[in-house]
């Protein structure tokens, strides 16, 4: 009855460790992307972007190694440039292909158009299937989207294979660094803390590198939600935020290497989270969209209606 009532518990902790770890991802893919092909696509080339980052750290830790740099702070400062420029080169790519689309979209319009104009029947070319792709490649459904991706495949790597080695073990593994909590559960913490700030990051990238390209505007008044305003310098702004938060988060598991430094770690990366969560509702959320973005979204809710 004992090892019967043992296998229960070990079961019960491993699919409710596995649920937190990636029950955020989970949901999003489930409820908001997997019907839309394009954010699919988007999904998947982020999980890649995320993976080319940790090859890209992983020749640097190489390399440290050689030299004897172990120290944590050779571990953490390689992931951080290189997630941070691969999430930035994914969005710069993103632009490019949507530039493309757009024109594409565009001609497609203008074709139309005439046909319309020679009399053939057509529907109106202010609510078309282009108008809904167009709709559906705005900053918010792909910043989800990548964000996702990317938190997605940092979780897997995170947590995957201490999940996968205890699947098959009746006992539960402690650490020193968390004595008063399984291993596997202190991990999954981790991986959805991790998740939820890389969609963060994600978000304020697009934002960021948007202004970089477009330059902003500076009609737009201040206020909660709009703080950081919309000027290039917003969007560098953006992006140091996020490079700043990431090595917040990631020094804050530095406590993880002594006995109980879970007591500490969780509580700082809660706080990162919330910091970085506020940031981003007070300084971006009410001007997150570009202004053509705005208008397609007035747009679909007047024809919605």
């Amino acid at each position: 009855v004992d090892d019967k009532r043992k296998t229960m518990t070990s079961a019960a902790l491993f699919f409710g460790s596995m649920l937190l770890a990636f029950g955020p991802t989970i949901a999003i893919l489930s409820l908001l992307i997997y019907k839309k092909a394009q954010l699919v696509i988007v999904v998947t080339t982020s999980a890649f972007a995320f993976l080319l980052s940790a090859l890209l750290a992983s020749m640097v830790w190489w390399i440290f190694n050689l030299l004897g740099l172990n120290n944590p702070v050779f571990i953490i400062l390689p992931a951080v440039v290189a997630q941070f420029f691969l999430r930035c080169g994914f969005v710069s790519l993103y632009h490019k292909v949507e530039d493309v689309i757009e024109t594409s979209v565009r001609s497609h319009e203008e074709q139309r158009s005439r046909e319309n104009n020679n009399g053939d029947d057509a529907p109106p070319q202010d609510w078309t299937e282009t108008a809904r792709l167009r709709l559906e490649l705005n900053d918010w459904a792909c910043g989800i989207a990548a964000g996702t991706g990317f938190g997605g495949m940092h979780a897997i790597l995170l947590y995957g294979t201490l999940l996968a080695s205890e699947s098959g073990n009746v006992g539960t593994l402690y650490q020193e660094s968390c004595p008063a909590m399984p291993a596997v559960l202190l991990s999954a913490i981790n991986a959805l803390l991790f998740s939820l700030l890389d969609i963060l990051w994600m978000l304020f990238t697009f934002f960021g590198m948007r202004l970089r390209k477009s330059g902003g505007s500076s009609n737009v008044v201040g206020g909660f939600g709009s703080l950081f305003g919309y000027s290039k310098k917003s969007g560098s702004l953006s992006l140091g935020i996020c490079i700043i938060s990431h090595l917040a988060a990631s020094f804050a598991t530095i406590p993880n290497i002594v006995t109980a430094g879970c007591m500490y770690s969780i509580p700082l990366l809660v706080v990162i989270v919330a910091i970085t969560f506020f940031s981003f509702r007070a300084g971006v959320y009410n001007i997150y969209l570009p202004a053509n973005q705005r208008r397609r979204a007035v747009v679909a809710e007047e024809h919605t209606d």
